[in-house]
Parts: C-alpha cells; sequence; structure tokens
C-alpha cells in the first residue's frame, strides 16, 4: 500500500516537472518568435527586447510579453497551417 502512494506521489512529481519544463520551453520560443517578427514588421524599427521587459514596470511587462507570445503562438499557427493546406496537398 505504502510504495503505491509513493509510486503515485512520484509520478505526480514527474508529471509536474514536465509540464512546466513544457511551459517554459514554449513560452521561450513563442516569446523570441513574436520579438523577431515585431522587429520584421516594424522595419527595425522596434529592437528585440532579449530580456522578457524584465526592467519594465509589472504591468507592460505582462502586456509586451503576452503581445510577444500571442503574435508567435499566430505565426506558428500559421507555418503549420501553410504546411498542412499547401505543402501536403
Amino acid at each position: 500500500m505504502i510504495d503505491d502512494i509513493v509510486e503515485g506521489a512520484a509520478k505526480g512529481i514527474l508529471r509536474i516537472i514536465f509540464e512546466i519544463l513544457f511551459r517554459i520551453i514554449v513560452e521561450i520560443v513563442l516569446f523570441y518568435t513574436g520579438e523577431i517578427l515585431l522587429f520584421v514588421l516594424t522595419l527595425g524599427r522596434k529592437k528585440p527586447r532579449w530580456d522578457y521587459y524584465a526592467g519594465e514596470k509589472p504591468s507592460k511587462y505582462v502586456i509586451f510579453t503576452e503581445i510577444s507570445v500571442w503574435l508567435g503562438f499566430a505565426f506558428w499557427l500559421f507555418v503549420a497551417w501553410f504546411i498542412n493546406s499547401v505543402l501536403l496537398h
């Protein structure tokens, strides 16, 4: 019985660790993709922020980081659609 409890706890902890690592990696990729896209779309006028807006006020930090993440998400969603619709058909 104790073995089952320990095994369940270990599986739960590992699942949480993998989930956190996955979210961090995905968030980093989407953030930097968004920053690069903003740089390209503004023709170089908006320089990429490689520090996640850490020096800004908390409200600005959240807003600008989320804009970059969602822009990166939209870009990768478009790439997936393009590959599926255009290249595979």
